[in-house]
């Protein structure tokens, strides 16, 4: 379902609402709509006015074009400092699920006051509920205190995508938390971990930031945003962090990553035996499965099936074991590589 005109974040795949309108209505329960600021390509944006028109046009900071999140995040950290010189930011993303909206609120301004008090980022992340090797790890040591009820503890290491074998060490251990990508930063200090671990991005960001907003500056700015290369912040500056670099703030948001099927699934379904169903279909004794169909024209009967994804649009039918749904990367791969850029 996530194309490339309209990727998942866009798409209502949990009720009514998508994930991009969840995390604006979400961040309106403390924040001004002034104050959020998306980043997105141009592509995007008739989506982003059109689901959370209450965010001021001028606010979405437009990508060049998609060149990964080192380049996504350092550039929103570049254009908010021009505009308001070394501002305390919080980066999170929009395709996510949290269910516990007010332990979110609360768990950004613990952050906000410590990054106040520290002149450190700090990242909230959550407890771990299964091994997952799809996910970031952060190592933490002692806590050194309670704020508002949450603790906050050294930050040790981050661990990006470990085996499955360490990821089952991981979840029962208290020293790991999964990492979300949700951190609260000094706009400057996070540039500054840029020149320290990427200073050729840092200087192509730094001649960004005397050309934007200037008329006619946009083709230049263009040249210099393709020259970043394409790498996650994660490996690229978050893995590198030392222990005196951040602190970490522990919250239960009732979070999940909602990156596969399966994993929509079990975060939708009322018990692990019972289906989620949305669409025109007829069922009879099918149990652990997810049925999807976004074909009007079409009816889908399913019967006496078990653990199992089946998603129908107008143009594609996935239907995969839930336990392979991680996996669906690999047929994107293959359309790639089979030039059938329109089901893409």
């Amino acid at each position: 379902m996530s194309r490339k005109d309209k990727p998942k974040q866009f798409q209502p795949l949990i009720g009514k609402e998508t994930t991009f309108q969840m995390m604006a209505r979400r961040l309106k329960k403390g924040f001004s709509p002034s104050d959020i600021f998306p980043v997105t390509i141009r592509e995007y944006v008739g989506s982003i006015v059109q689901q959370a028109p209450e965010i001021p046009l001028e606010n979405i900071i437009i990508e060049p074009e998609g060149r990964d999140t080192l380049a996504a995040v350092g550039l929103a950290a570049t254009v908010l400092d021009k505009k308001f010189n070394n501002p305390i930011v919080l980066g999170v993303w929009s395709d996510h699920l949290i269910k516990n909206d007010e332990e979110f609120i609360k768990a950004i301004n613990v952050a906000y006051q410590l990054v106040a008090e520290h002149k450190k980022p700090v990242e909230i992340a959550v407890r771990p509920t299964f091994p997952s090797t799809q996910l970031g790890y952060l190592q933490i040591g002692k806590m050194l205190t309670r704020m508002n009820g949450l603790a906050v503890s050294e930050f040790v290491r981050q661990i990006e995508k470990p085996n499955f074998s360490k990821a089952k060490e991981f979840v029962t251990s208290w020293e790991y938390l999964w990492h979300i990508g949700y951190s609260v930063w000094p706009a400057k200090v996070l540039l500054s971990f840029f020149e320290e671990n990427a200073p050729a991005t840092l200087r192509l960001l730094i001649l960004i930031k005397k050309l934007w907003g200037q008329p006619g500056k946009e083709g230049r700015i263009a040249n210099l945003y393709k020259k970043i290369p394409k790498s996650s912040i994660d490996f690229a500056i978050l893995e590198k962090l030392k222990p005196e670099d951040q602190l970490v703030v522990s919250a239960d948001l009732g979070w999940s990553d909602v990156g596969a099927w399966n994993i929509l699934k079990d975060e939708l379904a009322e018990s692990e035996e019972s289906n989620v169903i949305k669409g025109k279909i007829i069922d009879f004794d099918s149990k652990n499965c997810l049925i999807y169909s976004h074909n009007d024209g079409k009816i889908i009967a399913t019967l006496g099936l078990y653990d199992l994804v089946i998603v129908d649009t107008p143009d594609a039918l996935l239907i995969c074991p839930k336990e392979k749904a991680q996996e669906v990367k690999k047929i994107v791969e293959k359309l790639k590589e089979k030039e059938t850029e329109k089901f893409l």
